[in-house]
């Protein structure tokens, strides 16, 4: 019978705290007081790793939401993270070549839907890399919007409204003509600076520079290599 009473006396003091009911432990002999302190002990020891727990998750989502927090201010800054080193979208870029073709995708072999001469604005919406380089999505009017290869391009407003050089970028082959398959006259290396004759996209896509070197020597190199200025 006594071993009865402390148990229900341990089960009211339990039920009591957790439901947050103030419970007042009636009189009775001393034993049963014992074993109402020891039920009391016992329920506060197993809260106390309870409440540290609490704590420690309290922490951690605070933590979790300032990197949110950081994470949004970058995302707002157009960057993706401390070591971000990519490039924003510009703005706009220029056409550095004559009859620089508009494309209505990401490669030479979608339709041409424009051509623009040598320093055209272009106004940039978005880009997208591909195996080649950089195409820029450009808009060209409020119904019409297209693709231009970024070696086309610079972000940089020229200058000259006619080019009048052409300067290497690395070692090329100037050519008999406007693909690869005409003979190497010479090889000219990187930084050299050619006189601008006029540019022709042959049947592969390929722009190409007809040039003339400083002793008189003209051929054709790739646009890939060399930048019209």
């Amino acid at each position: 019978m006594f071993k009865s009473k402390k148990s229900i006396a341990a089960i009211a003091i339990t039920i009591g705290l957790a439901s947050g009911i103030g419970m007042t432990a009636p009189a009775s002999t001393s034993a049963d007081s014992n074993v109402l302190l020891a039920s009391v002990d016992w329920v506060k020891s197993q809260l106390s790793p309870i409440n540290s727990r609490i704590s420690q998750l309290e922490q951690t989502v605070q933590s979790q939401q300032s990197q949110i927090n950081q994470l949004k201010d970058q995302i707002a800054d157009g960057s993706t993270g401390p070591g971000d080193t990519t490039p924003s979208l510009p703005s706009a870029v220029y056409t550095t070549n004559n009859n620089v073709t508009i494309h209505s995708g990401a490669t030479r072999q979608y339709r041409v839907i424009a051509t623009k001469p040598f320093g055209s604005a272009l106004k940039v919406i978005d880009k997208h890399t591909t195996s080649i380089g950089v195409w820029y999505r450009v808009e060209l009017s409020s119904t019409l919007k297209g693709w231009v290869f970024s070696g086309d391009t610079s972000t940089t407003k020229p200058t000259n409204t006619v080019p009048t050089q052409v300067v290497t970028k690395s070692d090329v082959h100037l050519r008999a003509g406007a693909t690869t398959s005409y003979s190497i006259k010479t090889t000219l290396s990187g930084g050299t600076t050619l006189k601008y004759i006029q540019s022709f996209k042959n049947s592969l896509g390929e722009t190409w520079y007809n040039v003339e070197t400083s002793n008189g020597d003209r051929g054709w190199i790739i646009s890939s290599l060399a930048e019209v200025r």
